[in-house]
């Protein structure tokens, strides 16, 4: 007859952390590969503080064929697992067991494997060894002990893989228990480990006590506003800032914008032949006239041009009052026409020349021949192209940033813009099917150097507190007021300047750490916030173990704030 011995259930150890939710605890049991599933939980689990969560827990195990086992030492967890009917131990090593429940049900534990079979030789030996069929009746505490005593092949909760653990093999157990050979491996590791944390509790100590302790001390001290209204002189003239004198010196800065646009020419010119001709002149005025070579000849909108000049009499006229076309008051002169073209080639008759006198005769050889060429309407598009939208705005702010990077502070108000100067290429009236149009504006502003202001204001603002004992605080150029009063030229400007303001006491850093080093919260505030000036004093002290200032200046940081009227503090490290 072959006795049997059953194996090791199959396990899995799963670490919960105390954010986990209940659907991510069952998701972690189902999914295991192994039957018997140990959930190490943390303190405060607060997913299982629930009896519905661990019923939800037990339900979806034995739904999925797992037999999970809290690994807790929390009392308050024992009843609900007890209700629920799941397995309990203190530790990987301790037995699993259901503990009892607060409705006193009675649960099973968890099934153990089918037994192997024994090599039939072997039976005898080991049948009082076998363990026996658990009586369900029997109290929880009962059975356990029971189960301890007897059968000590419970649930394996070491973290080890199946893998890596030998074979279980059929033996006869040893009768005599009192010669068992001490594990001397086990001893070693432990004694190991021991060493390990020794060290690592040393190391502990010197960072908690040399290391991290850390303070910052916050002084809020009173303020007292202060202001300054006066004007300075500034000119290009000007060496050096005088603030009893109230000048200082400025700079005419220049910058060229410059833009190119190419632009399609539109305009027509004709190169043909200029029709040329003969007029006769007639004045019908009353007194002698003396046309010049060059009078321009007009007829329906064309012109000619005089070749010679023309002398005549004063206007003859018949009884009836009709100027006459023969005599002294007429004159030939050779004509050509203003532009080349064929539309030139007309007859003259009653053609206006100059007042009382006008022009016959014809004009013929005009010719047309009509090529493209750059006008000045184009050229005037490309400029406004040029000068619209973002292009005057955005090149004057970014002048002003690079002469404000440099330390420069610009009086924004002097800011000028030249004439533009419009170049094409090709020319206007040139011939061209496209050009391109250059555009240069020449920008100016007067500017000051930003150490100047605020030396002038701060030696202004100087004059109304005691600087032994009070100091100035805030950004001078940021707060003060700076508009021109006066600018007589582009070099020079009279400006009016408004500062507000505030003071408060000086604190040397260097006293606060000293005064403050290896002393109690209670005792700092005490002492600091007797010194002029300081209404608050504030002491934060990190890691949470620490209780007095570290000795070390370096782990201690001062911070002075202004407590303005306002409740609305500046800070000043």
């Amino acid at each position: 007859m072959s006795a049997k011995i059953p194996p090791k259930p199959s396990k899995d150890v799963i670490y919960v952390d105390v954010d986990d939710e209940i659907t991510s605890i069952i998701d972690k049991v189902e999914n295991s590969s192994h039957k018997v599933v140990a959930l190490v939980l943390p303190k405060r689990a607060a997913s299982l503080q629930s009896i519905v969560n661990m019923k939800l827990l037990a339900r979806s195990a034995d739904t999925a064929g797992k037999s999970p086992v809290l690994i807790t030492s929390e009392h308050a967890l024992l009843p609900l697992a007890g209700a629920a009917g799941l397995h309990v131990a203190k530790n990987l090593q301790s037995k699993p067991e259901i503990p009892d429940s607060p409705l006193g049900a009675v649960q099973k534990p968890i099934d153990e494997p089918a037994p192997e079979e024994i090599p039939e030789g072997d039976e005898a030996a080991d049948e009082e060894n076998l363990p026996g069929k658990i009586d369900y009746d029997k109290p929880i505490g009962a059975l356990a002990a029971a189960h301890e005593a007897d059968n000590p092949e419970t649930i394996d909760l070491d973290d080890e893989d199946e893998a890596d653990k030998p074979a279980l093999k059929s033996a006869k157990v040893p009768k005599d228990k009192k010669n068992k050979v001490p594990n001397f491996d086990r001893f070693r590791m432990l004694l190991g480990l021991g060493a390990l944390g020794l060290i690592a509790l040393i190391v502990f100590i010197i960072f908690a006590i040399s290391v991290l302790p850390k303070a910052i001390i916050t002084l809020k001290t009173a303020s007292e506003p202060v202001s300054a209204s006066f004007n300075l002189q500034a000119s290009d003239k000007t060496p050096a800032l005088d603030s009893q004198k109230g000048v200082i010196p400025a700079k005419l800065e220049s910058s060229d914008q410059t833009g190119t646009q190419q632009v399609t020419a539109t305009g027509q010119q004709n190169n043909g032949q200029k029709a040329t001709g003969t007029a006769t002149l007639a004045n019908c005025s009353n007194s002698p006239i003396n046309v010049p070579a060059g009078t321009g000849i007009s007829q329906n909108g064309l012109a000619f041009i005089t070749q010679s000049s023309v002398s005549l009499d004063s206007g003859n006229f018949t009884s009836g009052g009709v100027c006459k076309s023969t005599g002294s008051h007429v004159g030939n002169t050779n004509v050509v026409a203003q532009n080349a073209g064929s539309k030139y080639n007309v007859t003259l008759s009653g053609a206006s020349v100059v007042s009382g006198v006008t022009a016959s005769g014809s004009a013929s050889g005009g010719s047309d021949n009509i090529v493209t060429i750059l006008s000045q309407a184009d050229v005037n598009g490309a400029k406004d192209k040029l000068t619209a939208g973002t292009t005057g705005s955005d090149f004057q702010k970014a002048f002003e940033k690079k002469l404000s990077d440099s330390g420069e502070y610009v009086l924004t108000s002097t800011m000028k813009a030249g004439d533009a100067q419009v170049a094409a290429s090709p020319a206007v009236g040139q011939p061209a099917s496209s050009a391109n149009v250059t555009l240069k504006i020449t920008y100016t502003v007067l500017t000051l150097k930003k150490t100047d202001l605020s030396q002038a204001i701060e030696d202004k603002l100087a004059d109304q507190i005691d600087k032994s004992k009070q100091k100035l605080t805030g950004d001078f150029l940021n707060d003060a007021n700076v508009s021109i009063q006066n600018q007589s030229s582009p070099t020079s400007a009279t400006l009016a300047i408004n500062e507000d303001t505030s003071a408060v006491p000086i604190i040397n850093i260097a006293s606060v750490k000293k005064q403050t080093e290896g002393k109690k919260v209670g005792d700092i505030k005490a002492a600091l916030g007797s010194w002029p000036g300081v209404k608050d004093v504030e002491v934060k002290l990190s890691p949470f173990w620490v209780s007095k200032v570290p000795k070390k200046d370096a782990k201690v940081k001062v911070i002075l704030q202004e407590a303005k009227d306002n409740s609305s503090n500046s800070g000043q490290p």
